[in-house]
């Protein structure tokens, strides 16, 4: 019988670090079914010559929760070589959920993640109630594969209605969340996420239900994996601090591991201008953990968070209260607010002189106008604030506000505040102990796209800065992830392991500049992000996307321990 699909003539980087090599790839029934020198016939033939053949690219920090139910290739990852997604992260996934909180679940993803409550209205379909039962809306009518972690904000949500967003729960509470998310586990999510961040929140202010929670209550719930082991526990925590020789969080962090037996992956070591020391501090401790045998691994990223804003959009001054609490407010109180000098001399203050710890770096010089509304101000696109204000024969602040006011707030910026230190960044990158990946992928869709960070690996710190071989950027973008989420037949190249597979060119590969396009639910707007250099996406033994297209095939399946073959076949 003809092999399904055969490759021929790839360099094969196999994912697990070992030195590639000149082979050819044959997949039968969903399968590698033989490597090496194949000369066998086939239903399909693939030239791979010069190419590089990998296995598919596993994202798995996501938050496509509600993009995977009206669009099942989770579009732009699965055009940079994306075969697997994991959502469900930072606290927050659709289900579980009971009718009457659907409004409320919907709408803690509306701030925290950037997509628009219309959007989202119209795209989620309401079919399901427990997780088991999401999962079985995404069965069969998948691209890519899924693997989905339990949020807690709807696992609290779900137990305790609306006092999860004003207490801690009760034992009794703790116990009906965790017999919960096992029965989730088995119906085959992947784990459990939390999240504490302190400018996470509702769009009136109110924190989200995870914010409420004790570390005891997180700690109690993630140890449900523990009786099951199964699942991994993802937590987002913020600022994780540098006061002490283990920061708090870690040890938090590590005491979740040791009690449940799972691993914790947590948000993040990066880069940040406010705190220029804290990776250093961050990675050294995760190696120090990770060394006594406690699996507690950090998540970076290999981009910059590109965050466009606007004066009716910017979530980045949130933790400057003044500017908070004038972002909140009716867009006539806010301009009014804006005028006033008292006011702006509060919000000078915190932009600029406070020596407070803000998410804004307070680096006005890497403030840039990317789109002026006025064709008169089009000549400032491009330019820092600081570069407008000397233009303008202005202070920075009353720059950036008059320039807004006299643009209707329209006017849009771009800014980053973390990884702009390129050695820091290549540090991070590289040390054995870090996940590569934070493309946060379904989320903040009208502030930046960050789908490319697996070809931006590959591209720019592989390829361009050399900061590790290409095999060992595989490796950290399949097996490595899909060992710590115990994804078993996943993330290698080899026979009788899923075929997924990415065929890309090493000397091209690259991710695009995000596009504004208008492609939501609900006419809605989104940023995507398209890549160069990604040839083929095979999922589950089927070529998804070639060169950008789809070919119509829907492939995917949801992997979970709860996913039995009898179910994938039902759907």
């Amino acid at each position: 019988m003809a092999y399904d699909i055969l490759i021929k003539g790839g360099r094969i980087y196999d994912g697990s670090g070992f030195p590639s090599y000149l082979g050819d790839v044959a997949v039968q029934g969903g399968k590698i079914v033989e490597t090496g020198r194949i000369n066998g016939s086939a239903k399909r033939v693939v030239d791979a010559d010069g190419l590089a053949v990998s296995p598919g690219f596993i994202d798995f920090h996501t938050h496509l929760d509600a993009q995977l139910l009206w669009d099942p290739l989770a579009t732009s990852s699965c055009y940079h070589g994306v075969t697997t997604v994991i959502p469900g992260n930072c606290g927050l996934s659709l289900a579980p959920c009971k009718e009457p909180d659907r409004d409320t679940i919907l709408k803690s993803f509306e701030r925290v993640e950037a997509i628009t409550l219309p959007a989202l209205k119209a795209g989620v379909k309401w079919g399901f109630t427990t997780f088991g039962q999401y999962l079985d809306v995404l069965r069969g009518k998948l691209g890519v594969n899924v693997a989905s972690l339990v949020g807690h904000c709807a696992l609290r949500q779900f137990v305790m209605g609306d006092a999860s967003l004003e207490r801690a729960a009760t034992p009794a509470e703790i116990h009906q969340m965790k017999e919960v998310l096992k029965a989730s586990v088995r119906a085959g999510a992947a784990g459990f996420s939390t999240n504490q961040n302190p400018v996470h929140m509702y769009a009136d202010g109110t924190p989200i239900q995870s914010r409420c929670a004790t570390d005891e209550e997180i700690i109690e719930i993630a140890g449900a994996l523990g009786e099951i082991n199964q699942g991994v526990v993802q937590i987002s925590r913020g600022s994780l601090g540098v006061s002490a020789p283990i920061p708090p969080s870690l040890k938090l962090f590590e005491e979740i591991s040791s009690r449940s037996g799972r691993p914790v992956i947590w948000q993040s070591i990066a880069h940040r201008w406010d705190k220029p020391g804290e990776w250093r501090q961050l990675l050294d401790s995760a190696k120090e953990t990770i060394d006594r045998g406690v699996q507690s691994y950090p998540l970076c990223n290999a981009r910059l968070f590109n965050n466009r804003l606007t004066m009716k959009t910017a979530q980045v001054f949130d933790d400057l209260p003044t500017w908070k609490t004038i972002l909140f407010l009716p867009l006539e109180e806010r301009i009014k607010a804006i005028k006033d000098p008292e006011t702006r001399k509060k919000m000078r203050f915190e932009a600029v002189e406070d020596k407070k710890l803000s998410r804004f770096s307070r680096r006005w010089d890497l403030v840039y106008l990317i789109n002026a509304v006025k064709p008169e101000n089009k000549y400032l696109e491009k330019k820092s604030v600081v570069e407008i204000a000397k233009i303008r024969n202005q202070d920075v602040i009353d720059a950036f506000l008059d320039l807004s006011l006299e643009e209707g707030l329209d006017t849009e910026f771009q800014t980053s505040s973390t990884n702009g230190d390129e050695t820091a960044v290549a540090e991070i990158i590289r040390s054995p102990y870090v996940l590569v990946g934070q493309s946060d992928a379904g989320a903040h869709l009208i502030y930046d796209a960050g789908f490319g960070y697996a070809t931006r690996l590959l591209g720019y710190w592989v390829r361009e800065k050399q900061i590790m071989s290409l095999e060992e950027g595989v490796r950290k973008l399949t097996f490595m992830v899909a060992s710590i989420f115990g994804l078993r037949d996943r993330g290698l190249l080899r026979p009788g392991l899923a075929a997924d597979l990415t065929i890309f060119d090493p000397a091209t590969i690259r991710e695009c500049d995000a596009e504004m396009v208008q492609d939501l639910p609900g006419n809605e707007k989104r940023f995507i992000q398209k890549a160069v250099g990604i040839e083929m996406t095979i999922v589950n033994g089927q070529v998804l996307v070639e060169k950008e297209n789809h070919t119509g095939a829907l492939p995917g399946a949801v992997l979970g321990g709860g996913n039995g073959a009898a179910l994938q076949a039902a759907a």
